[in-house]
């Protein structure tokens, strides 16, 4: 937290000293919503890089970046954000506070730097079904290939990785837990556009002191068993017996292609927390997605679909069928007994937010889930920029409550932009329809503005 602070201080020093330089970028932002529940519709917190939450009416927003182009085609980059927001707790925090530096190929970020969104708002999770834009960015050190490293120019068969360190900052059930983070694929890319890539993410929740067990294993021989997904040599009131801290990954498979001036990708994450889900024993869990995007200025012969996306989320097998074995039973998505705060960050999902917390925000809630989601933009009348998401979804609870009823839920945002000149405004609109409970309707503004 004390980095951030410091960052925060030399971006708005920067920001004074040379605010008449073409590569300082100022910006404000401001939300605002009324809805008639206790909660706002899904889709007016979710996926909000943590500026909104369920409980949330406002929130302001003033961010700042430089950058510097320190030749050979790289950039030095340092940015920063204040946030305000209402709802659970009214606060001002730290949105984002970093330096990065940036060569065509590798990247590297400290401290806390909200991630780039590749979908143009239409994704549920974004990159990967475990890592979406829901929760604040959770400061560390991030090394990372920005583009696929070739063995042969610049097409034939090439790799990505990246290698991510995090400090977990907030009050958790595990006090100063850590994230390690790290992913790789090989990538096969024609000179004619096409693209496949295949790959693994690994996530680790570790390290850390627990009120029960006292200060977890830390060691650097710990974080070796971490690195390699490895059961540590000291478990911690059994609740370790797979692998050291609360491990969480996904394979996955990229495709793009280019059809007819059509930029299409296919994408497949498979989700696993153990050995089970690791040898597929989970199948069909994951994410299935198509997005099909257009620069042109007609779309299929109109202007008023630009981009589309379809997903689809299943997470009800959970390798529930192995309850007999000790070491691979069934899964519980975002759940952990040891690390209790889960796959969250200051109270929000990190992953898919169609996966939920409990009432309290303490606990995983839902976890066993099917959902069918759509995502458009383009224009309206060739006049009014949108952006359309409607997700139907079916929530079972998490384990052991599989047999309840499920609760099926129709969750929509239609966004229009009104205004793009000087400033920018949009409006929304966003609505829950639920079966087992009163429905839920709201309106918002987005309101921006370059400073500089």
């Amino acid at each position: 937290m004390r980095i951030c602070i410091v960052f925060i201080l030399i971006v708005f020093n920067a920001s004074i000293s040379i605010a008449q330089q073409e590569n300082l970028n100022i910006e404000a932002i401001g939300y605002g919503q009324i809805y008639n529940s206790e909660r706002a519709p899904f889709w007016f917190h979710a996926n909000r890089r943590g500026r909104m939450d369920e409980a949330s009416y406002i929130s302001g927003l003033i961010s700042s970046s430089w950058k510097m182009d320190i030749g050979y085609d790289s950039k030095f980059e340092i940015g920063g954000g204040l946030l305000y927001k209402d709802g659970f707790e009214n606060q001002v925090k730290i949105d984002e506070a970093y330096v990065s530096y940036n060569t065509p190929k590798v990247g590297v970020i400290v401290g806390s730097k909200q991630k780039q969104d590749l979908f143009q708002g239409l994704s549920a999770s974004n990159e990967n079904i475990l890592w979406s834009l829901n929760a604040t960015p959770i400061p560390g050190i991030q090394l990372f290939t920005r583009d696929p490293l070739f063995i042969n120019e610049d097409h034939g068969i090439g790799f990505m990785l990246s290698l991510h360190e995090y400090l977990l900052d907030e009050a958790r059930y595990i006090k100063d837990a850590r994230l390690h983070h790290k992913s790789f694929h090989i990538v096969y890319r024609s000179q004619s556009e096409f693209e496949i890539a295949l790959g693994v993410q690994h996530f680790v929740q570790w390290a850390g002191i627990s009120e029960e067990f006292g200060k977890l294993p830390n060691s650097f021989n710990d974080y070796i068993d971490v690195f390699t997904g490895r059961a540590g040599s000291d478990d911690v009131g059994g609740q370790e017996v797979n692998a050291l801290g609360n491990q969480i990954g996904s394979y996955e498979i990229k495709v793009k292609s280019k059809f007819n001036d059509l930029d299409v990708q296919l994408l497949y994450n498979h989700i696993f927390e153990d050995g089970s889900g690791m040898k597929m024993g989970n199948l069909p869990d994951g994410r299935y997605a198509l997005y099909v995007e257009d620069d042109r200025d007609t779309f299929w012969g109109t202007s008023w679909i630009k981009g589309f996306m379809y997903e689809f989320y299943y997470t009800k097998n959970q390798s529930r069928d192995r309850k007999s074995s000790q070491r691979d039973g069934s899964d519980n998505y975002f759940n952990n007994n040891l690390y209790r705060s889960g796959w969250t960050y200051r109270d929000q999902v990190l992953g898919v937010p169609f996966i939920l917390l409990n009432d309290d925000q303490f606990r995983i809630g839902t976890n066993i889930i099917a959902v069918h989601h759509l995502g458009l933009t383009g224009k309206v009348f060739d006049q009014l920029p949108y952006r359309l998401l409607l997700s139907y979804r079916q929530n079972y609870g998490v384990k052991d409550s599989f047999f309840q009823p499920k609760r099926e839920v129709l969750s929509s945002l239609i966004e229009l932009e009104l205004i793009n000149d000087q400033y920018q405004l949009k409006a929304q609109f966003g609505a829950d329809i639920k079966s087992e409970s009163n429905s839920t309707f709201g309106v918002g503004l987005v309101f921006s503005r370059s400073l500089f």
